[in-house]
């Protein structure tokens, strides 16, 4: 259960591209989050594939931080954040995307 109850400081989260954005790096999606989220101590993001990212705060105060807004406008794309799940699988997940 240790490996679980690490993760109690990360979120999943999903970037809705409009039709014909081109999807950021994880590099260049930490670049536009980074001025957003500049009040945070550590935090790190990878790639789950099919649009979907892991965040990982170093504390749960930043976490309930940036769980507090519904979504970020990246310009273009909206990110949406959701509890993480040990069980999570991107390729499980319907497709959606902005008109």
């Amino acid at each position: 259960m240790a490996g679980v109850d690490a993760c109690k400081h990360n979120l999943h989260g999903r970037i809705i591209w409009p039709k014909g954005a081109t999807p950021l790096t994880v590099a260049a999606l930490k670049s536009k989050l980074t001025p957003m989220w500049k009040d945070l101590s550590k935090w790190g993001v990878s790639s789950l594939g099919k649009g979907f990212y892991e965040f990982v705060f170093s504390t749960l105060e930043d976490l309930r931080r940036v769980r507090s807004i519904a979504s970020w406008n990246l310009n273009p794309g909206m990110l949406k954040l959701f509890a993480w799940s040990k069980d999570f699988n991107p390729r499980s997940q319907q497709n959606v995307s902005a008109q």
